[in-house]
């Protein structure tokens, strides 16, 4: 059962006391900035600020363009690396938002997509060499004709080819960090995705039990120990729902942009922040999209581990998928007090409620 209890234990407390303490005005300001900057530069509307509050909590896709952002890089220490080998068992679990909105009509590749305009990947080196990640392409493209789906799923595709590569013969594992990058540069080299925007993290698990992890945007690793959380990563925005993000955009669109006082929000993988973290037998390790975190804590995620103790043990992918569906009915709870509605109350001071609809995607790792 999920009992929602707060921002502050679902974003950690190296972000919550940042974020609401020391820079709470920043995103007040950022919010006003991408929602305006969003419609005036973009779709051209005239502004109505007496429907701010409505449109930050409809307008829940995502935003691709703002002002210059702060960017920062970090990790927590690993407990130093252990003589014990450690296997891996995986399982996947995810399911996309109802896309009957018009906009979806006309991208049938989107439609086509299992997981939405999240997407994922496991590469299975042995028992002991695994890497594993997740992406969320960013909704607001879609709204513009774009497929959001593209980039998420041609990224995840690319990392997946390259972490496969690290187990030849001669070959050394590349970090996680890297792999974004050569991901990245496949895709835009190759002309694969012609416009979009998305997330990323990525994993790397060795024998040796000692997790790397980089994360560019605002997706989530956390690791729980005897039904506690014992590591997670930070999330990475320059505002209110916009990510860190790898984006592929069109010359001519930068320059548009630029004229009318905009940009779009185009990070680097060199941006993304990286961890590293012993891990320890029975350890489990879950990387989720945001369609987790802004609905659910983390708090949450460790009644659900407690409560399922059990049914881990004997059936992870099973567990992984009632995960799931208990996120998605939560989303669709118009009096659930998540995560995403919370954080529009402290930026607007009136009371919200209910789930954020979004695709959800997550990859469950248990160290064996």
């Amino acid at each position: 059962m999920f009992v929602s209890v707060g921002v502050r234990s679902a974003r950690g407390p190296h972000v919550a006391t940042n974020l609401w303490h020391s820079m709470f005005l920043f995103v007040v300001v950022s919010a006003l900035v991408v929602v305006i900057a969003g419609y005036v530069l973009i779709q051209g509307y005239e502004f109505d600020l007496e429907a701010l509050s409505a449109q930050l909590y409809r307008g829940s896709r995502r935003c691709f363009f703002s002002g210059k952002g702060d960017g920062y890089t970090g990790g927590d220490g690993s407990n130093g690396a252990s003589s014990t080998q450690f296997s891996y068992k995986t399982a996947v679990a995810y399911q996309p938002k109802d896309r009957d909105d018009p906009i979806y009509k006309r991208m049938k590749t989107q439609l086509q997509s299992a997981t939405g305009e999240d997407n994922y990947f496991v590469t299975l080196n042995n028992p002991g060499d695994v890497y594993a990640g997740v992406a969320d392409g960013v909704g607001g493209w879609a709204e513009h004709g774009y497929d959001s789906s593209a980039i998420s799923r041609e990224l995840c595709r690319a990392m997946n080819d390259f972490s496969s590569l690290s187990n030849k013969k001669d070959s050394h594992a590349f970090p996680p960090k890297k792999l974004i990058e050569m991901g990245y540069n496949k895709i835009k080299n190759d002309g694969i995705v012609k416009v979009g925007g998305t997330t990323a993290i990525a994993a790397h698990f060795p024998s040796n039990g000692t997790m790397q992890v980089a994360n560019l945007g605002d997706s989530w690793c956390g690791v729980f120990r005897d039904s506690k959380l014992v590591f997670q990563t930070r999330f990475q925005t320059v505002g209110f729902n916009a990510p860190y993000q790898l984006a592929i955009i069109p010359d001519e669109m930068v320059r548009e942009a630029k004229k009318k006082g905009g940009a779009f929000i185009q990070n680097k993988p060199s941006d993304a922040d990286e961890y590293s973290f012993q891990l320890a037998k029975d350890d489990l390790v879950v990387l989720a999209t945001d369609g987790v975190t802004d609905n659910i804590s983390s708090d949450d995620i460790q009644l659900f581990f407690r409560d399922n103790e059990a049914m881990i043990e004997k059936d992870l992918q099973s567990v992984s998928q009632q995960f799931v569906s208990k996120v998605v009915e939560l989303s669709k709870d118009p009096n659930y007090p998540s995560v995403f509605a919370q954080e529009i109350t402290k930026l607007t001071g009136k009371d919200y409620r209910g789930g954020k609809e979004d695709d959800i995607t997550v990859v469950v790792v248990k160290v064996e």
